[in-house]
């Protein structure tokens, strides 16, 4: 568990999907792939089966949705953030003579990996921070 918050929470109780109930569950007892929990996380993370670790690292709808994603799930700060990160990114990669499937592939994988540790804080922790990487890095 985190050191800030000692409390067992039963996330079955928060009407969250199964995919949702197990990652809370697995942030909770392995902290965030940040640095200072990087090494108890990665061993965590290695020791899952294939399918759990898919879940775990990947989002579909932010997949999908990106910034909307992030919108709809309340998390309007960090979605004006990568909004604005996305834009740049594009323009940049447009700079440099990207294809335009490169560049949107680029989009979607970012939206993909930042939305489930940012729904975590954001629901567990009640995050307000604007920081996109908040708990990634």
């Amino acid at each position: 568990m985190d050191d800030n918050s000692q409390e067992n929470f039963a996330f079955s109780n928060w009407g969250l999907s199964k995919a949702w109930q197990f990652r809370f569950e697995f942030y909770e007892e392995n902290g965030l792939p940040e640095r200072k929990n990087a090494s108890r996380f990665k061993e965590a993370f290695k020791a899952l089966p294939m399918g759990k670790r898919f879940i775990l690292a990947n989002n579909i709808g932010s997949l999908f949705f990106g910034p909307l994603y992030f919108l709809c799930t309340g998390m309007w700060r960090k979605a004006i953030v990568l909004l604005f990160l996305l834009i740049f990114i594009d323009a940049f990669l447009s700079a440099l003579g990207g294809k335009n499937s490169i560049i949107i592939f680029v989009n979607m994988f970012s939206s993909m990996v930042l939305a489930n540790p940012a729904y975590y804080l954001h629901r567990v922790k009640k995050s307000k921070s604007f920081n996109i990487f908040e708990g990634v890095f």
